[in-house]
């Protein structure tokens, strides 16, 4: 943009030709120059240059270099820059007579330097159509050597720099301080962002070297130039790198229809990095080339079949061999109808297709609240880490409604077991009874003792003994009782283990990695080991028959030696006691009432023993529902801590204005259908728990503690106390499932600029959710967008949606369908796609397809072309986005007057 020849009076060689300047161009791959000579337009030298510039694919732009005759150490220079087709002639005879140069005689120098007033030679070169810079920086030419010593320096500095377009730099090192200061000042002062770019100033074309960094985004035109006044902070940069670097994998270069019937132009429609948006009239193929790229470039077809779209647009009905290739930047092409294995070579990439973010944005008259909140969720999740996080916290919910069904199984069994325990003990005789006919079949014993000399010595060792048998009595039935209890356990037991090692068998063979299958296998052959010493104490209870009134066991052991010994010392009773039973009468008897107490004694032990395991099992009972509670609210507890995890991955987002806020929401509607499902509707008794309240939603606010007491009090009244009425035959435990199922869900409040969802109009809460699926997705895959400023207003549209897009497309490509002007222009597209379909406007094309497609970049102008009977081809992009968006240019200037603007500074 500051580049010499030989018609500057200070060129080094004057002998240099065109030829060789535009040679040395081309070997250093330069596109643009603007050729800058001082004092001096040179017509003839321009035109010639631009001439054999033309045969390279170089654009030279004529320009030429002022000194200003305000002076610091230094003149300062500025220059003046303008379109490759402009008149050369008229211009440089504007500049001669309105500039009021005078010409003075420099010492030791064959040529005059050129003064000129800095301010109106500004606004002269703008009424011509060129471009203003001036030196900034450290160069001693450069306008900071306007001080403050001269009268009125910053006043002077403010007015240049509304003069001015562009601040040209020396060197890098000088735009540190032009951005922390100068212009964030100037943008105070005058809402003005001036670009800064770094220039050559090259008068040496044989020893010409790149030493500076400068990138600007735009078509290699006047007009492309002309750009980085309008879009200062993204269409130029000074920095090493190249800008906004993108995956050439992650990028699509070009589309292609394939069709044999004239019906698309198989011409290729190229795509910029950045934001290329597609324009057209009504039924004009917009819609159809963003279907086609999301058909040819989704992972599957499941999105398509849920929005009812799969095949939208079918063109294979009547052109069989019709087909759309997209090609990546990397060089990967890939078909839409191609063999079904062949995957994506662009899986990632997001389709929006229109209405969809209007459906979501009214999720009750649509019924996509919970698609809404699964679709935020799920792109929170695109994040590896947040998705284990996630997936570590389903596995724990997961296996808490596991733990949750054995609890509530172990509570009704326990409970079956206290009812068939009480219903054993109502089947006993009373317990006052029991003990007093013991004690007075005992009296009466000892009174038969002493009928027959007994004595007392040796009723008192009659009794001994007595008690002696009838406790082993006791002691062989409750031996009895819990060999019963064992042998029932050990079946349990071996069949819970054997599951187990079926389980664990499964699993081992599904292992892959052979490290971690072996370390399994072995840490886990404990299982078979188990089984192994449940077998063993199996074979200890083991019983065989002998005949058929007796058997023994199979095997010595602890357990065949409780019975040998309790056997052993019966008989050694029954032996002692032998001689106190002498007289038959008195024996037989002593005999019967013996057998009495003895029967009684069992009872009374029976009923001890009833009602000791009553208590322990209502104990139980209690510790179960307390597990079962407490792991009520560690569930919820679970969510929590899940959301909290997952808040650093949506605080990114804050940066944009946008703030999403989860919460351990309570599906309340579901719950109160499923106890409405289980409960009697004439009793009613939910009606008196405020949780079964039917003006309470999944988003109502809610009391932990509130919900668990009343979860408590259903609970009881369904399983303990019975005064829940349920309806018909309803299964009092499939009932306390349903009413403990987990109706917890992780919700995402989502609010813009203190502005929740649920509140704002449609349009602006499509917006948002633009803003969720581009913010949070972590993929730089391509997005695709049909239409996002449907039912937005136009405000919205630009400080929201335009604002929104010009940050983002500098974060991954977007390609999207608009008919807003604002989008289009003040949203900088770099790439503008014109769609035309044969038949469907005012205006006749000669073109045999009947659609049609054309792309360029915002700066590609010229106006119409009167003998051009291809339509698309017959004006610049500029002017068809004109016509297209904005009504045509004379539709723009009526409303341009009638706003009256131009009388506002």
């Amino acid at each position: 943009m500051h580049f010499h020849t030989p018609s500057s009076y200070d060129y080094g060689n004057k002998n240099i030709t065109n030829e060789q300047i535009i040679d040395g161009l081309y070997q250093q791959a330069i596109a643009v120059v603007a050729i800058t000579d001082h004092h001096v337009i040179d017509v003839n030298r321009i035109t010639d240059l631009q001439t054999l510039a033309s045969a390279k694919g170089i654009t030279i732009l004529p320009g030429i270099e002022f000194l200003a005759e305000i002076r610091g150490k230094d003149p300062v220079h500025f220059i003046a820059i303008f379109p490759e087709n402009c008149n050369l002639n008229h211009i440089w005879k504007q500049i001669e007579s309105k500039t009021n140069i005078h010409k003075m005689e420099s010492e030791g120098r064959k040529a005059f330097e050129v003064y000129c007033d800095l301010l109106d030679t500004a606004k002269l070169i703008k009424e011509l159509g060129g471009l203003v810079t001036i030196h900034a920086g450290s160069k001693s030419n450069s306008v900071e050597n306007i001080t403050h010593s001269l009268p009125h320096g910053e006043a002077l500095k403010i007015d240049i720099a509304e003069a001015i377009d562009i601040f040209e730099m020396g060197q890098e090192t000088d735009c540190a301080g032009y951005n922390q200061h100068v212009i964030p000042f100037l943008k105070q002062k005058l809402d003005k962002h001036i670009p800064l770019i770094i220039c050559s100033d090259n008068h040496q074309i044989e020893n010409y070297i790149l030493k500076q960094n400068l990138w600007i985004k735009a078509d290699k035109s006047f007009e492309g130039l002309k750009q980085i006044v309008y879009e200062p902070e993204h269409r130029v940069k000074i920095q090493g790198d190249q800008p906004h670097f993108k995956e050439e994998r992650l990028l699509i270069d070009k589309l292609r229809f394939i069709s044999n019937d004239n019906k698309f132009s198989p011409e290729p429609i190229f795509l910029n990095d950045n934001l290329n948006v597609i324009i057209g009239g009504k039924s004009s193929g917009k819609s159809i080339l963003l279907y086609n790229i999301a058909k040819t470039l989704l992972a599957d077809n499941e999105f398509l079949v849920k929005e009812n779209i799969e095949d939208k647009y079918d063109f294979r009905t009547v052109d069989p061999d019709f087909n759309f290739e997209v090609t990546t930047r990397g060089g990967f092409s890939q078909l839409m109808h191609r063999d079904a294995s062949e995957n994506s070579i662009i899986p990632e990439i997001k389709y929006i297709p229109q209405n969809y973010l209007v459906k979501l944005a009214e999720p009750e008259e649509n019924k996509t609240g919970n698609a809404l909140n699964k679709m935020v969720r799920e792109l929170i999740n695109e994040d590896q880490t947040s998705k284990e996080i996630y997936n570590e916290f389903l596995s724990q919910v997961k296996n808490n409604d596991r733990k949750r069904e054995t609890i509530i199984d172990n509570f009704f069994e326990i409970k079956d077991r206290i009812g068939q325990l009480e219903a054993q003990l109502k089947l006993k005789t009373n317990r006052e009874i029991l003990e007093k006919n013991i004690q007075s079949n005992t009296a009466r014993v000892e009174e038969l003792n002493k009928s027959i000399g007994m004595t007392a010595e040796q009723i008192k060792q009659y009794n001994d003994l007595q008690g002696k048998l009838e406790d082993n009595k006791l002691s062989r039935t409750r031996a009895s009782n819990d060999f019963k209890k064992i042998t029932d356990f050990n079946d349990e037991a071996l069949n819970t283990v054997n599951s187990l090692k079926n389980k664990k068998t499964l699993l081992s063979s599904s292992l892959e990695n052979d490290a971690l299958k072996a370390h399994f296998d072995e840490k886990y052959l404990a299982v078979d080991k188990l089984i192994e010493e449940i077998n063993s104490i199996i074979a200890d209870f083991e019983l065989v028959k002998n005949d058929e009134a007796s058997s023994s066991f199979k095997k010595p052991s602890v357990v065949s030696g409780v019975f040998a010994t309790l056997a052993s010392d019966r008989r050694k009773v029954e032996q002692d006691i032998a001689p106190f039973l002498k007289n038959e009468e008195i024996k037989q008897q002593v005999e019967v009432l013996l057998r009495s107490i003895g029967d009684d004694k069992e009872s009374l032990q029976s009923i001890n023993q009833l009602t000791k395991e009553i208590i322990e099992n209502r104990k139980a009972l209690d510790d179960e529902k307390n597990k079962l509670f407490q792991l009520y609210e560690e569930n919820y507890h679970r969510y929590l801590e899940m959301i909290s995890n997952l808040k650093l991955r949506t605080s990114d987002l804050e940066k944009d204005g946008l703030k999403i806020d989860g919460s351990a929401a309570f599906n309340f509607p579901k719950f109160r259908k499923n106890v409405l499902n289980f409960s009697d509707g004439r009793s009613a008794s939910y009606s008196s728990f405020k949780i079964c309240n039917d003006k309470l939603d999944s988003l109502t606010a809610y009391s932990l503690l509130g919900l668990v007491a009343e979860l408590r009090l259903i609970f009881d009244g369904i399983a303990q106390k019975g005064d829940y009425v349920l309806v018909g035959k309803a299964n009092a435990k499939a009932c306390v499932k349903s009413l403990l199922e987990d109706y917890f869900f992780d919700y995402w409040q989502i609010e813009y600029k203190k502005d929740k969802l649920g509140k704002m109009s449609t349009g602006k809460a499509s917006f948002v959710i633009l803003m969720l699926i581009v913010g949070l997705s972590k993929s730089k895959a391509p997005i695709l967008i049909d239409q996002p400023e449907d039912n937005l207003d136009n405000r919205s549209i630009t400080t929201d949606l335009v604002e929104y897009l010009k940050n983002k497309k500098l974060e991954r490509q977007i390609i999207l369908v608009t008919h807003n002007a604002n989008i289009v222009v003040n949203a900088d597209a770099e790439n503008v796609i014109i769609a035309h379909q044969k038949g469907q406007g005012d205006v006749e094309t000669d073109s045999p397809y009947q659609f049609e497609y054309l792309n360029g970049p915002l700066e590609n102008t010229f106006p119409i072309i009167d003998d051009e009977k291809n339509l698309l081809r017959s004006m610049g992009i500029r002017e068809h986005i004109a016509d297209i968006v904005e009504g045509g240019k004379a539709a723009f200037k009526k409303r341009e007057e009638k706003y009256g603007f131009k009388t506002f500074k």
